[in-house]
């Protein structure tokens, strides 16, 4: 009986995660989030890195494949941050579904808490693989036991942004897509990965939550403020939404890579924005704006 809560206590106090996608930006940035909170981490990974974070266990991880309920024993949370993309597989989105749904099935079984990672594009008038997909994969989970946070345009060292950065940095003009008159709500990394934990220990809360400062500012200003940070004086070159997305049909079709994929221009056309200011008091957190993030970010 000692034993049995001397097991207990332990995994009080140091959880065990398993986090899906750990290689990705999302993913590695939440590992070494609750590494340094020491949690027992088992990263899911589509290839083994070659470099192997100490006290990490990892698991190789294929979406399409059937995994290995052992390597869910005595595991407490998980992170689904997974993610198959159609640009690169154009069976992705049957493989994103029955990946998660074989996660549910085996969560259930053991008692594991799910926390999804989902998006602001996942929503009913969404025309992108990745936002039709994202939906279909909230619908999957019981809100009443799991976690589906719905994120913004997330601000960190890699990921979108550093793509935008290294564009800008690159050339003297820069594309603005229908004009730059897309709504963006962000949220910082940082931020991002307290709210996970708020949500799956310091709260325990379960449903839904719009994870994104509640300002919302057009894209192009984003763009502008951003050029301004790295001290870039770039042409700012409106591009017909419609244009460059036969554009990129053209090049996929023959083969030929664009840093913009017409999945990403889908992706652009239809963003929405969401109410967050509630969703940030339930979960306890005060997020950062997109210039205070900026900020950090790029004084580092």
């Amino acid at each position: 009986m000692l034993i049995e809560w001397q097991k207990m206590f332990l995994r009080m106090n140091n959880p065990t995660l398993i986090i899906t996608g750990a290689n990705g930006f999302l993913g590695k940035c939440l590992l070494d989030y609750f590494k340094d909170k020491h949690w027992r981490i088992k990263a899911f990974v589509h290839r083994l890195p070659k470099e192997k974070d100490d006290g990490v266990t990892y698991v190789q991880y294929k979406m399409e494949e059937d995994v290995n309920p052992i390597d869910f024993d005595n595991v407490d949370f998980l992170i689904h941050a997974a993610y198959l993309r159609y640009e690169n597989d154009d069976r992705a989105d049957s493989i994103n579904l029955r990946g998660t749904e074989n996660l549910i099935s085996i969560c259930n079984e053991k008692k594991i808490k799910i926390a999804f990672l989902s998006s602001f594009s996942a929503h009913k008038n969404a025309i992108s693989h990745y936002g039709t997909t994202k939906m279909r994969c909230e619908e999957l989970f019981d809100f009443n036991k799991d976690t589906i946070l719905k994120i913004g345009f997330v601000i960190g060292k890699k990921g979108i942004l550093s793509e935008m950065i290294h564009r800008m940095k690159s050339s003297s003009f820069f594309p603005l897509v229908g004009g730059g008159k897309q709504p963006i709500q962000s949220v910082y990394i940082n931020d991002l990965c307290q709210v996970v934990e708020n949500v799956l220990v310091k709260k325990e809360l379960t449903g839904i939550f719009n994870v994104a400062h509640h300002e919302i500012i057009a894209m192009k200003i984003f763009y502008r403020i951003l050029a301004k940070q790295l001290g870039r004086k770039l042409i700012f070159v409106p591009i017909p939404t419609f244009l460059l997305f036969w554009s990129c049909l053209f090049f996929e079709k023959i083969g030929v890579k664009i840093p913009v994929s017409s999945e990403s221009v889908l992706g652009l056309k239809k963003l929405i924005t969401l109410d967050t200011k509630e969703d940030q008091k339930l979960i306890g957190i005060e997020l950062k704006s997109y210039e205070e993030s900026l900020d950090l970010l790029l004084e580092k």
